[in-house]
Formats: structure tokens, C-alpha cells, sequence
């Protein structure tokens, strides 16, 4: 089982970890939980062979997609089944979060996105608040999970549709170095084993030679270093 995007709060049950942000946590507010196997890697360009995994989670990141069905095509791509879940309209015009660039609805089964331009959540930081600090207002949240998440259990792929281009106000910042520094003082651990071996160059999906401080595609020759402790940062922006 893989898990895309949520490192802060990744699934009991999965495998392996991807997360690209590491070292930047503005989007994510929460500390990297590390007791998972990780990969530094862009949902986007899936370092794997295809069904290559069982079951793949992406719980709260397709909404941070710039490119929505390329986002959707490696989930599918990489698995064969999946759990998808996104914000809603509704959560995003009253919560608000500023790196999320849709606003996102569920119809018939399809993820529609759509930009989110200009259109904010003016009191969503009362609700924010609310929602940290009142036991009553989260168990009302909790009870209409409905309307603030669309949820999809997926099975021989899902649909999406995007109406328009966006891009979120404000993003996280990749810096490699800094996430290779960083890594080793997480105690962020690697793949081992058939993880390891199922890892593909992001750029072309060649297969990758083994090394400790560098993987190396057979097929176009990019570099992408591994960080002590075995994370390897399979990202275009890493590449040599």
C-alpha cells in the first residue's frame, strides 16, 4: 500500500511513503510522522512500475495538483485500486486555505475542478479557530463530514474533470539541499527490499542501479541522490 502526500498522518496500514515538501511545512502545519518508509517524490511523476502497489492513498493532495490528470493518471497508474479525498466547495469558500488553487465538486462520480481565482474564505480564520478550540463545533463538523469532503473508493481508475487553469496564491518551497540535510535529522528511513527494486526514474520510468549515495537511470543516465538513512529524492529538480 502506498501513500501519496500525506506524510504528516500517513496510513497505519501503508508501505511506503511519498512526500516531496519535506524540509517546508507550510503546507502541511503538523510534523512529518517518519515511522514509514519514505521517498522524496512528486505526485505528478510517480517514481514506480506501473501496479506496482495493491491500494493507493491520497487524502487531501489532488487538490494541490497544478496538473490535475496527470495527478490522477499516476494514482492509477501505479495501483490498482485507491482512496481519493478532497475539500469541498463549501470547505474551501469557508475554512480557506491559500495554497489550495480549486474548488473542487463531486458529480456522478467525477472530481470536477474548477479555479478557484479570487474567490476566498474572507472569516476563515474564525473557523479555523473554531474548529481547534470547540469540542462542539468539531463533533457538528464531524457529523456533516459529507459536506465538507468528497470521497471516492476507486477501483479500475476514476474520473476528473478540469474546467480552466490555476495556480494556488501561495506554495511550499523545495529546496534539495536542504532537504537532504534535513532527512537524516528527522530519522527519515528508506525503502529496502522489493520497495527498493520497484523504484523508477521519474523522467522516463527506466529502472534504477543501486547505490548509497546516488541511483542512477539505465535508460537516460539521471542522478538522484539518497539522502543518509536511504531516502532517495527520485525529483526532477534533484537530478543530475
Amino acid at each position: 500500500m502506498l501513500d501519496v502526500g500525506s506524510g504528516q498522518a500517513a496510513h497505519p496500514r501503508c508501505d511506503l511513503v511519498v512526500d516531496k515538501y519535506v524540509a517546508d511545512d507550510f503546507e502541511r502545519g503538523k510534523p512529518l510522522d517518519l515511522a514509514k518508509p519514505l521517498v522524496v517524490a512528486d505526485g505528478h511523476s510517480l517514481p514506480f512500475g506501473d501496479d506496482t502497489f495493491a491500494y493507493v492513498i491520497a487524502s487531501h493532495v489532488l487538490e494541490h495538483a497544478t496538473d490535475v490528470p496527470r495527478f490522477a493518471s499516476e494514482l492509477q497508474r501505479v495501483a490498482a485500486a485507491g482512496f481519493v479525498q478532497v475539500p469541498s466547495r463549501e470547505a474551501e469558500l469557508t475554512f480557506g486555505w491559500p495554497f489550495h488553487p480549486w474548488l473542487i465538486d463531486l458529480r456522478d462520480d467525477t472530481l470536477v475542478f474548477r479555479p478557484r481565482g479570487d474567490q476566498s474564505a474572507p472569516l476563515g480564520r474564525v473557523f479555523h479557530e473554531a474548529f481547534a478550540e470547540s469540542t462542539l463545533f468539531a463533533l457538528w463538523f464531524g457529523a456533516n463530514r459529507e459536506r465538507w469532503h468528497h470521497t471516492l473508493h476507486w477501483k479500475a481508475g476514476f474520473d476528473v474533470q478540469v474546467d480552466g487553469e490555476s495556480a494556488a496564491p501561495a506554495t511550499a518551497r523545495l529546496d534539495v539541499d536542504l532537504t537532504l540535510a534535513a532527512l537524516p535529522k528527522l530519522g527519515a528511513i528508506g525503502p529496502e527490499g522489493a520497495l527498493r527494486q520497484s523504484l523508477r526514474c521519474p523522467a522516463d520510468g527506466g529502472t534504477l542501479s543501486d547505490g548509497t549515495a546516488s541511483l542512477t537511470c539505465t535508460r537516460c543516465g539521471s542522478s538522484y541522490p539518497v539522502a543518509r538513512g536511504g531516502v532517495p529524492l527520485l525529483l526532477a529538480e534533484a537530478a543530475s
